[in-house]
Protein backbone atom coordinates (compact mmCIF):
# COMPACT_ATOMS: atom_id res chain seq x y z
CA UNK A 1 0.00 0.00 0.00
CA UNK A 2 2.73 2.45 0.54
CA UNK A 3 4.61 1.71 -2.32
CA UNK A 4 1.31 2.43 -4.47
CA UNK A 5 0.60 5.57 -2.24
CA UNK A 6 4.27 6.65 -3.23
CA UNK A 7 3.45 6.08 -7.17
CA UNK A 8 0.19 7.77 -6.77
CA UNK A 9 1.49 11.16 -5.25
CA UNK A 10 4.27 11.30 -8.28
CA UNK A 11 1.74 10.45 -10.46
CA UNK A 12 -0.84 13.48 -9.80
CA UNK A 13 2.32 15.99 -9.57
CA UNK A 14 2.85 14.31 -13.14
CA UNK A 15 -0.49 14.80 -14.46
CA UNK A 16 -0.84 18.52 -13.45
CA UNK A 17 -0.62 19.93 -16.94
CA UNK A 18 0.02 19.02 -20.71
CA UNK A 19 3.68 20.07 -20.49
CA UNK A 20 4.50 16.96 -18.44
CA UNK A 21 4.66 14.72 -20.93
CA UNK A 22 7.24 16.33 -23.19
CA UNK A 23 10.60 14.15 -23.98
CA UNK A 24 12.53 16.72 -21.70
CA UNK A 25 10.88 16.71 -18.58
CA UNK A 26 9.45 12.86 -18.35
CA UNK A 27 12.14 10.18 -17.04
CA UNK A 28 12.61 7.03 -16.89
CA UNK A 29 11.29 6.25 -13.60
CA UNK A 30 8.34 8.79 -14.51
CA UNK A 31 7.12 6.60 -17.11
CA UNK A 32 7.67 3.16 -15.57
CA UNK A 33 5.17 4.76 -12.76
CA UNK A 34 2.92 5.67 -15.70
CA UNK A 35 3.34 2.37 -17.26
CA UNK A 36 2.14 0.85 -13.76
CA UNK A 37 -0.49 2.93 -13.61
CA UNK A 38 -1.49 1.84 -16.73
CA UNK A 39 -1.67 -1.47 -15.72
CA UNK A 40 -3.84 -1.10 -13.33
CA UNK A 41 -5.62 0.40 -15.39
CA UNK A 42 -6.24 -2.58 -17.40
CA UNK A 43 -6.42 -5.20 -14.58
CA UNK A 44 -7.96 -3.58 -11.53
CA UNK A 45 -8.69 -7.11 -10.71
CA UNK A 46 -6.39 -9.36 -8.63
CA UNK A 47 -4.40 -10.72 -11.43
CA UNK A 48 -2.40 -14.22 -10.33
CA UNK A 49 -0.11 -13.59 -13.25
CA UNK A 50 3.16 -11.58 -12.87
CA UNK A 51 3.63 -7.92 -14.02
CA UNK A 52 5.84 -9.49 -16.91
CA UNK A 53 3.71 -12.25 -17.88
CA UNK A 54 0.63 -9.91 -18.02
CA UNK A 55 2.50 -7.23 -20.04
CA UNK A 56 3.61 -10.47 -22.73
CA UNK A 57 0.36 -11.15 -22.72
CA UNK A 58 -1.21 -7.77 -23.37
CA UNK A 59 0.94 -7.18 -26.15
CA UNK A 60 1.29 -10.33 -27.67
CA UNK A 61 -1.53 -8.82 -30.53
CA UNK A 62 0.88 -5.73 -31.58
CA UNK A 63 3.19 -8.54 -33.17
CA UNK A 64 0.84 -10.63 -34.52
CA UNK A 65 0.97 -10.01 -37.95
CA UNK A 66 4.14 -8.29 -38.02
CA UNK A 67 7.73 -9.03 -35.62
CA UNK A 68 8.03 -5.00 -35.35
CA UNK A 69 6.04 -1.90 -34.15
CA UNK A 70 7.39 1.20 -35.15
CA UNK A 71 6.02 4.60 -32.72
CA UNK A 72 2.65 5.45 -34.86
CA UNK A 73 1.84 1.51 -34.84
CA UNK A 74 2.36 1.50 -31.03
CA UNK A 75 0.69 4.52 -29.86
CA UNK A 76 -2.43 3.34 -32.68
CA UNK A 77 -2.01 0.05 -30.48
CA UNK A 78 -2.48 2.10 -27.59
CA UNK A 79 -5.40 3.86 -28.22
CA UNK A 80 -7.13 0.80 -29.42
CA UNK A 81 -6.53 -0.92 -25.55
CA UNK A 82 -8.01 2.61 -24.23
CA UNK A 83 -10.80 2.77 -26.05
CA UNK A 84 -13.04 0.25 -24.48
CA UNK A 85 -11.73 1.10 -21.01
CA UNK A 86 -13.16 4.41 -21.43
CA UNK A 87 -16.42 3.84 -23.02
CA UNK A 88 -17.01 1.16 -19.46
CA UNK A 89 -15.30 4.06 -17.43
CA UNK A 90 -18.21 6.18 -19.25
CA UNK A 91 -21.14 4.08 -18.24
CA UNK A 92 -19.79 3.92 -15.07
CA UNK A 93 -19.87 7.55 -14.11
CA UNK A 94 -23.09 7.97 -15.80
CA UNK A 95 -24.46 6.03 -12.95
CA UNK A 96 -22.71 7.08 -10.71
CA UNK A 97 -23.61 10.65 -11.07
CA UNK A 98 -27.43 9.42 -10.83
CA UNK A 99 -26.36 7.96 -7.51
CA UNK A 100 -24.43 11.13 -6.34
CA UNK A 101 -27.28 13.12 -7.08
CA UNK A 102 -29.56 11.40 -4.94
CA UNK A 103 -27.16 11.51 -2.26
CA UNK A 104 -27.57 15.25 -2.76
CA UNK A 105 -30.43 15.41 -2.79
CA UNK A 106 -31.49 15.48 0.92
CA UNK A 107 -35.34 15.49 1.10
CA UNK A 108 -35.96 13.23 -1.89
CA UNK A 109 -37.61 15.80 -4.08
CA UNK A 110 -35.71 15.81 -6.89
CA UNK A 111 -34.93 19.81 -6.32
CA UNK A 112 -31.35 20.33 -5.50
CA UNK A 113 -31.00 23.31 -3.49
CA UNK A 114 -28.03 25.66 -3.05
CA UNK A 115 -28.10 25.09 0.84
CA UNK A 116 -28.25 21.02 -0.07
CA UNK A 117 -24.81 21.55 -2.47
CA UNK A 118 -23.44 23.73 0.08
CA UNK A 119 -23.76 21.18 2.65
CA UNK A 120 -21.74 18.64 1.33
CA UNK A 121 -18.90 21.07 0.24
CA UNK A 122 -18.50 22.07 4.27
CA UNK A 123 -17.73 18.52 4.40
CA UNK A 124 -15.64 18.20 1.79
CA UNK A 125 -13.77 21.09 2.91
CA UNK A 126 -13.62 19.82 6.85
CA UNK A 127 -11.91 16.72 5.42
CA UNK A 128 -9.08 18.19 3.79
CA UNK A 129 -9.09 20.78 6.36
CA UNK A 130 -7.18 18.51 8.63
CA UNK A 131 -5.84 20.78 11.34
CA UNK A 132 -9.19 22.29 11.26
CA UNK A 133 -8.39 25.66 11.55
CA UNK A 134 -10.64 26.98 9.09
CA UNK A 135 -7.99 26.79 6.11
CA UNK A 136 -6.24 24.06 3.87
CA UNK A 137 -2.59 24.99 3.50
CA UNK A 138 0.98 23.00 3.22
CA UNK A 139 0.15 21.65 6.89
CA UNK A 140 -2.93 19.94 5.85
CA UNK A 141 -1.48 18.95 2.81
CA UNK A 142 1.34 17.38 4.45
CA UNK A 143 -1.22 15.79 7.29
CA UNK A 144 -3.40 14.60 3.50
CA UNK A 145 -0.73 13.60 1.48
CA UNK A 146 -2.63 10.24 0.85
CA UNK A 147 -3.65 9.83 -2.45
CA UNK A 148 -7.65 8.82 -2.20
CA UNK A 149 -8.37 7.67 -5.29
CA UNK A 150 -9.92 9.57 -7.87
CA UNK A 151 -13.60 10.51 -8.91
CA UNK A 152 -14.22 8.68 -11.60
CA UNK A 153 -12.78 5.26 -10.06
CA UNK A 154 -9.18 5.07 -10.84
CA UNK A 155 -6.69 3.76 -8.73
CA UNK A 156 -4.08 6.34 -9.94
CA UNK A 157 -4.58 9.41 -11.14
CA UNK A 158 -4.20 9.40 -15.46
CA UNK A 159 -4.88 12.38 -17.78
CA UNK A 160 -7.95 10.44 -18.34
CA UNK A 161 -9.26 11.14 -14.99
CA UNK A 162 -11.05 13.89 -14.04
CA UNK A 163 -9.60 17.18 -12.96
CA UNK A 164 -10.63 17.09 -9.20
CA UNK A 165 -8.54 17.02 -6.28
CA UNK A 166 -7.94 13.43 -4.26
CA UNK A 167 -5.66 14.99 -2.18
CA UNK A 168 -4.79 18.46 -0.12
CA UNK A 169 -1.85 19.66 -2.75
CA UNK A 170 -4.30 18.96 -5.81
CA UNK A 171 -7.05 20.84 -3.34
CA UNK A 172 -5.06 23.84 -2.93
CA UNK A 173 -3.89 23.85 -6.74
CA UNK A 174 -7.25 23.87 -7.67
CA UNK A 175 -8.94 26.17 -5.37
CA UNK A 176 -6.58 28.38 -4.08
CA UNK A 177 -6.53 31.04 -6.80
CA UNK A 178 -2.60 31.60 -7.27
CA UNK A 179 -2.95 31.20 -3.04
CA UNK A 180 -0.68 28.49 -1.14
CA UNK A 181 -3.88 27.97 0.80
CA UNK A 182 -7.36 27.71 0.27
CA UNK A 183 -10.52 29.46 3.02
CA UNK A 184 -13.82 28.32 3.23
CA UNK A 185 -15.21 31.28 1.15
CA UNK A 186 -12.57 30.49 -1.58
CA UNK A 187 -13.76 26.64 -1.72
CA UNK A 188 -17.96 27.75 -0.90
CA UNK A 189 -17.45 30.44 -3.98
CA UNK A 190 -16.18 28.06 -6.06
CA UNK A 191 -19.27 25.41 -5.25
CA UNK A 192 -21.67 28.52 -5.65
CA UNK A 193 -20.27 29.09 -9.59
CA UNK A 194 -20.96 25.80 -10.54
CA UNK A 195 -24.40 25.51 -9.11
CA UNK A 196 -25.15 28.00 -10.90
CA UNK A 197 -23.88 27.12 -13.90
CA UNK A 198 -25.50 24.00 -14.05
CA UNK A 199 -29.13 25.51 -13.19
CA UNK A 200 -29.43 25.80 -16.68
CA UNK A 201 -33.04 26.92 -16.28
CA UNK A 202 -32.33 29.81 -13.63
CA UNK A 203 -35.03 28.65 -11.20
CA UNK A 204 -32.22 28.61 -8.67
CA UNK A 205 -33.05 24.31 -8.27
CA UNK A 206 -30.53 21.81 -10.00
CA UNK A 207 -32.87 18.87 -11.44
CA UNK A 208 -30.95 15.54 -11.84
CA UNK A 209 -31.21 16.28 -15.61
CA UNK A 210 -29.26 18.86 -15.15
CA UNK A 211 -26.94 17.69 -12.68
CA UNK A 212 -25.93 14.55 -14.76
CA UNK A 213 -25.80 16.72 -18.06
CA UNK A 214 -23.24 19.19 -16.53
CA UNK A 215 -21.36 16.38 -14.99
CA UNK A 216 -21.05 14.13 -18.37
CA UNK A 217 -20.01 17.37 -20.59
CA UNK A 218 -17.02 17.98 -17.78
CA UNK A 219 -16.29 14.44 -18.28
CA UNK A 220 -16.32 14.43 -21.96
CA UNK A 221 -14.62 17.34 -22.31
CA UNK A 222 -11.70 16.04 -19.77
CA UNK A 223 -11.56 12.61 -21.90
CA UNK A 224 -11.18 14.15 -25.00
CA UNK A 225 -8.12 16.46 -24.10
CA UNK A 226 -7.05 13.49 -21.59
CA UNK A 227 -6.80 10.97 -24.60
CA UNK A 228 -4.67 13.69 -26.47
CA UNK A 229 -2.04 13.49 -23.85
CA UNK A 230 -2.59 9.57 -22.99
CA UNK A 231 -0.89 9.41 -26.97
CA UNK A 232 1.41 11.72 -26.03
CA UNK A 233 2.77 9.23 -22.79
CA UNK A 234 2.50 6.73 -25.39
CA UNK A 235 4.85 8.16 -27.71
CA UNK A 236 7.36 8.53 -24.19
CA UNK A 237 6.79 5.28 -24.03
CA UNK A 238 7.65 3.73 -27.25
CA UNK A 239 11.19 5.76 -26.73
CA UNK A 240 11.76 4.54 -23.32
CA UNK A 241 11.14 0.98 -24.70
CA UNK A 242 12.94 1.21 -27.67
CA UNK A 243 16.21 2.91 -26.68
CA UNK A 244 16.75 4.36 -29.61
CA UNK A 245 15.23 2.12 -31.92
CA UNK A 246 12.43 2.45 -34.54
CA UNK A 247 10.96 -0.22 -34.05
CA UNK A 248 10.26 -2.13 -30.70
CA UNK A 249 10.12 -6.11 -30.53
CA UNK A 250 8.14 -8.69 -28.20
CA UNK A 251 11.69 -8.98 -26.21
CA UNK A 252 11.87 -5.05 -25.74
CA UNK A 253 8.43 -5.59 -24.32
CA UNK A 254 9.26 -7.87 -21.90
CA UNK A 255 12.51 -6.21 -21.22
CA UNK A 256 10.37 -3.31 -20.01
CA UNK A 257 8.05 -5.26 -17.99
CA UNK A 258 10.39 -6.50 -16.05
CA UNK A 259 11.94 -2.33 -15.55
CA UNK A 260 8.40 -1.56 -14.64
CA UNK A 261 8.56 -4.65 -12.01
CA UNK A 262 11.75 -3.32 -10.72
CA UNK A 263 10.64 0.83 -10.23
CA UNK A 264 7.07 0.10 -8.36
CA UNK A 265 9.17 -2.78 -6.08
CA UNK A 266 11.99 -0.22 -4.87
Amino acid sequence: MKKLTKIALSLSLICASVSVFSAEKLNKDSTYQQAYALYLLYHPEKNTKSIVQQYEQDYANLFKENKKANIDQFVQYEQSRLEPVLKQRREMSLKQAYVRYGILDKNRDQKLTLKEFQETGVKTFDEFDENKDGIVNAEDAKLNSANKGTHDGFRIKLPISLPMASNGNEFIQQYGKDKNYVTLGDYLTARDQQFFATDTSGDYVVTEHEYVNEFMQRFDKNIETGKTQMQELAAQQFKVIAKGKVALEASDITKFAKQVNQSISK
